[in-house]
């Protein structure tokens, strides 16, 4: 990561995705807080218009105010929608074309979850593969079909 020199008194400025990088956040995290107005005003510099900002500054705000895990607002409320299938309500059968689709999802999110935790890539295919067998055989116990393992 470049980073601006601490030459002769300058400051090291930082960019948002510096910032976002060097303390854990997202870069919309950084411009949320900027919004918020308590963070730290941007110092104007020439040549970019892109904002920079003091990393002492920064480094001071971030030590007064650790990110937490913050409420997903993202999601529908508990109560919106129907209700979810459980195994007991479970009498259909998936098709194909569902099950290849299932299968994609599975081994492609696992397989980079591996990837993320720092599996070599053929552990990270193998826990895929695992987690696509153990779901196989779930959703061939709800059909009521005994060809799964």
């Amino acid at each position: 990561m470049p980073k601006s020199p601490d030459s002769e008194g300058v400051p090291r400025l930082m960019t948002v995705s510096e910032i976002a990088l060097e303390h854990g956040v997202s870069r919309q995290t950084v411009h949320s807080y900027r919004t918020r107005g308590s963070f730290p005003k941007p110092v104007e510099g020439e040549g970019s218009t892109r904002p920079r900002f003091r990393a002492d500054e920064v480094a001071a705000w971030f030590a007064a105010n650790p990110p937490r895990p913050g409420k997903r607002t993202d999601l529908s409320d508990r109560t919106e929608g129907a209700p979810m299938a459980t195994a007991e309500h479970a009498q259909f059968v998936l098709s194909e074309e569902d099950v290849e689709r299932l299968t994609a999802m599975l081994t492609y999110q696992t397989a980079l979850a591996g990837q993320k935790v720092g599996l070599p890539e053929p552990r990270s295919r193998e826990l895929a593969e695992a987690v696509v067998r153990t779901v196989e055989a779930v959703a061939a116990k709800w059909a009521g079909r005994s060809d799964q393992p």
